[in-house]
């Protein structure tokens, strides 16, 4: 199964419940059978040392997202939140390349607001993940799906990931993340972009740089992989569309005082 499913399934259901204003709002009264019965999958699948039930505890991650979008007594939706958390945090440890049920449980605990932040950040600081070669794919799902909680408290750590971190994927993933900001007041929004244009400056300073030092070549795999990314955020927490630093500079000195 295609690690990724879970995540693809999460942005359509997240884009229809945009589309229909009743989605979400009519939870249901009391306990579900059915959250019951994919918790009960879910906990089955985690715990099989051989891993081999991985692909069905995707299939119920799926279903408890489509239910939890279409609205769950709020005893369901924690116990859902602390399934997906245990699914991330205990058991086994599955190999880097065998990730998929941790790639699900992160992307519909970016839907799951407040308390998903929390469970993919306690994921993302854990040593069960550390900061190795093999772990930094699954780790930018943990940033990527932390924006999508749009939990304003974690704008400041977003930011130190992405002007800070030693990974340039981790650096783009933060950054992206950071994007899904753009509903937010003012005064966040802009600390956001500020930040962003001030590394983005740097790190083309550095890479514009002649010759073959280390640090213009590391300043330059930097550049090339946040760019993209990061002009995709700052487009959408400014309503405008550069895709050079310069461009971006020159506009943010002449508007940073400005409203937006």
């Amino acid at each position: 199964m295609n690690p990724l499913r879970t995540f693809v399934l999460a942005c359509m259901v997240a884009a229809a419940a945009a589309q229909d204003p009743a989605a979400g709002k009519g939870a249901e009264k009391g306990p579900s059978k059915e959250v019951a019965e994919q918790l009960a999958v879910l906990k089955e699948a985690q715990a099989d040392k051989k891993f081999a039930q991985d692909a069905r505890g995707v299939e119920a991650i799926d279903k408890l997202l489509i239910k939890a979008q279409a609205g769950v007594d709020p005893k369901d939706q924690t116990a859902i939140v602390k399934a997906l958390e245990s699914t991330l945090m205990t058991g086994k440890l599955r190999p880097s390349d065998q990730a998929q049920l941790y790639v699900g449980a992160a992307a519909a605990l970016g839907r799951s607001g407040v308390e998903g932040a929390k469970a993919l950040k306690e994921a993302y600081a854990s040593k069960r993940f550390p900061e190795k070669t093999e772990w930094v794919t699954l780790r930018t799902h943990f940033l990527r799906n932390l924006g999508f909680t749009k939990d304003e408290s974690q704008i400041k750590f977003l930011i130190n990931e992405a002007v800070r971190s030693p990974e340039p994927a981790l650096m783009a993933a933060a950054g992206e993340a950071l994007g899904n900001f753009k509903e937010s007041k003012e005064p966040l929004r802009k600390e956001i972009v500020t930040e962003l244009i001030r590394k983005y400056g740097e790190l083309s300073e550095k890479a514009s740089n002649l010759g073959t030092n280390v640090e213009a070549q590391n300043a330059q795999e930097r550049l090339s992989a946040i760019k993209d990314k990061w002009n995709t955020s700052l487009g959408s927490l400014t309503k405008q569309n550069f895709t050079t630093f310069r461009d971006w500079q020159q506009w943010h000195n002449k508007n940073k005082n400005l409203p937006w």
